[in-house]
């Protein structure tokens, strides 16, 4: 099973946890969330993120979720990718973490196609 980390600023990732549990009627398993304060030192966010990713990975890889694209948390991260195994992908919303969660293939690059994709698919005007 692909392994989700939300790294977010505040609580952000844990609140879209808490609603996509409360939606899906369960506690979803391999999913964690990391809150990120740019006032904290951020070295000690690195060693935190980099076992959350050994704690997560099961052989098919980690998906990291976060908020905004060139914000500290997404800045944090981009030394954790690597190609097939560990992918970071922007602009989470709840939508596209329900399909994350319920959609964990053994292809990590088909489950960050068809979360985006579920992302754009839910943004409208009404």
């Amino acid at each position: 099973m692909i392994g989700i980390l939300l790294v977010t600023h505040g609580e952000i990732g844990k609140s879209l946890i808490d609603c996509a549990a409360h939606i899906l009627d369960n506690q979803p398993v391999s999913v964690e969330s990391l809150s990120i304060n740019s006032n904290n030192d951020l070295h000690k966010y690195s060693d935190i993120i980099a076992k959350k990713i050994k704690n997560l990975e099961s052989g098919h890889g980690v998906l990291i979720m976060t908020d905004i694209y060139g914000a500290t948390p997404c800045n944090l991260l981009s030394k954790f990718i690597e190609e097939d195994k560990v992918e970071v992908v922007t602009g989470i919303n709840l939508p596209m973490l329900i399909k994350a969660i319920s959609d964990r293939k053994d292809n990590i690059n088909t489950l960050i196609h068809d979360s985006i994709k579920c992302a754009k698919k839910n943004i409208k005007k009404i």
